[in-house]
């Protein structure tokens, strides 16, 4: 491995997930990145909790603008014509990783049952909802004055995938084979060094990510499949599902056809 002798420092970039998407191996795979950091300190944590990006548009600005290099900020970020323009102006990259929809539908309502404690329907999963279906119907269908559902909650965070400036890297890509992870973390390498002299060859950079990642380490995962929703979505959670988000799964190439099975 001979790195050159003159390399430059990747700028301060962001990364952003959608919640139960990967994010934790999103972060494996840049912090695997030579001399890549991100502490997850309060400071370097962003979160879009509000609708309303005035809400928190100039805290994040401030602190986004703050990175130091080799160094990126980590959160769950609801696209917003606002925040686009906040990355624009900073001249900040930011690569947003996804997964199916149905599979997030799956993995937060067994999250939010044994693991997150805090969230308004913690409790309720673990009392009033006695199956996994009626949990499921719960994410997707909202609960009045809990939960909104999972169109309401999710969809703004998905719209980062009609923005052109930011890279975008589904789950599903990073698992579902070793050629396609390959790939997709190539296309990361590529997409964060374009225009610079990176300290070694992309190939070892590769090769470094790899051996960083370690599903097993994060207190978030659960089990990780691809198509998991297969053996949770009986008829009436499919239809429930249909009726509330179908038009995720079609605008963003999950289903060719409205009436998937």
């Amino acid at each position: 491995m001979t790195e050159p002798k003159h390399y430059d420092r990747l700028p301060p970039f962001l990364m952003s997930s959608i919640p139960k998407s990967g994010t934790y191996l999103l972060h494996q795979i840049l912090t695997g990145l030579p001399g890549i950091s991100s502490d997850r300190t309060r400071s370097k944590l962003f979160f879009t909790n509000s609708l309303l990006p005035e809400t928190y548009i100039d805290d994040h600005k401030n602190r986004l603008s703050q990175l130091p290099e080799n160094e990126f900020g980590l959160g769950h970020i609801r696209y917003s014509s606002t925040y686009a323009q906040l990355l624009k102006e900073l001249q900040m990259k930011h690569v947003f990783i996804y997964r199916d929809p149905r599979d997030v539908c799956v993995s937060l309502s067994y999250f939010i049952k044994d693991k997150w404690k805090t969230h308004p329907l913690h409790n309720d999963f673990n009392t009033l909802f006695q199956t996994n279906k009626q949990r499921h119907l719960g994410i997707i269908n909202g609960v009045p004055g809990k939960w909104p559902g999972f169109n309401a909650y999710f969809h703004h965070y998905y719209e980062w995938l009609n923005h052109a400036e930011t890279h975008h890297v589904s789950y599903e890509e990073l698992v579902i084979n070793e050629q396609s992870k390959e790939k997709a973390i190539m296309n990361i390498i590529e997409f964060l060094w374009e225009g610079l002299t990176p300290p070694m060859s992309y190939r070892d950079m590769y090769s470094q990510v790899v051996q960083n990642i370690n599903p097993s380490t994060s207190n978030t995962f659960r089990s990780g499949k691809i198509g998991g929703w297969k053996q949770e979505f009986d008829s009436e959670i499919k239809l429930a599902f249909k009726a509330n988000a179908n038009h995720l799964l079609l605008k963003f190439g999950y289903e060719a056809t409205p009436n998937w099975e």
